[in-house]
């Protein structure tokens, strides 16, 4: 028997109500065969916010799963540890390294996890923190990636990411992780910023469950600068798989998600936003 899942976008980068907040950030709550789990906690406080004005309670999570270490993922755990003394944390190794993004012509700018989250996982107890080196199953229905092989040559972290502010190391983001659901309809993934690459991370779940059939992805995708091969190539691998429903976030970019939407159909590409369900 297939699982049943609820996933709700506590805070993404845009809001189409104006009584939820929204920031440059992402998170989301996820009520699965009676287990509550937090998936991010975005940047700033619009996580918390927008769980209260949702009737979410934060307290009754019993997982937090990180899908990597930036800034704009992981910049609430204090505020969400201060809340909740008992979840247990999957995560994959690294997720503190120091981080950068070195855009040409402007200053590096420091985008890993915040002193003060860092501080906070350090001081809760070890055995709550589990660090992913390959898959797990949360449920004998609902997984983890932990680390996602780069398979497709034409898939990148999809930005100028460094481990340190002189362009010299390339940051490949392997922490980087996502979630699914096996149900009735096929593979519901959820993911935080894709950095892995939708196609390698998509490929990757089928490998691992053995089912073929996707039915819905939601989250970031991060093809703000994808060139328009990858673009058509990630575009060609969403109609190869047939995907019924396909709910872009946060990092995805507005261009993308407009070519998106001319490519796949209205019909199947919804823009993600502050507050938004999908049900599988």
């Amino acid at each position: 028997m297939n699982t049943s899942v609820k996933i709700t976008v506590l805070v993404d980068t845009e809001s189409f109500d104006e009584n939820l907040a929204k920031e440059h950030g992402f998170s989301a709550w996820i009520e699965t065969e009676g287990r509550h789990i937090l998936f991010d906690t975005g940047q700033t406080g619009g996580m918390l916010v927008n769980a209260e004005r949702l009737n979410i309670d934060l307290k009754k999570a019993d997982t937090l799963v990180l899908s990597h270490g930036h800034f704009d993922h992981t910049g609430q755990i204090p505020q969400f540890l201060e809340l909740n003394d008992h979840a247990q944390i999957y995560c994959c190794a690294d997720l503190d390294r120091t981080r950068y993004s070195c855009k040409i012509g402007t200053a590096p700018r420091s985008i890993g996890m915040p002193d003060a989250s860092k501080q906070a996982l350090s001081s809760i107890s070890a055995s709550r923190i589990h660090e992913l080196g390959t898959p797990r199953y949360l449920t004998p229905r609902v997984g983890m990636t932990g680390p996602v092989p780069r398979e497709s040559l034409l898939e990148d972290t999809g930005g100028p990411f460094f481990l340190d502010d002189h362009r010299d190391v390339d940051d490949l983001i392997e922490d980087d992780q996502s979630m699914w659901f096996e149900t009735d309809k096929g593979l519901l993934i959820l993911l935080g910023c894709c950095h892995a690459g939708l196609v390698n991370t998509v490929e990757y779940i089928k490998q691992i469950s053995g089912i073929d059939k996707v039915h819905g992805i939601i989250g970031g995708m991060h093809l703000v600068n994808a060139n328009e091969e990858r673009l058509q190539y990630t575009f060609d691998h969403l109609k190869r798989w047939k995907t019924d429903k396909l709910v872009p976030c946060h990092c995805t970019g507005q261009v993308p998600v407009a070519k998106m939407i001319e490519a796949i159909g209205s019909d199947i590409v919804t823009w993600g936003c502050s507050g938004y369900t999908v049900e599988a």
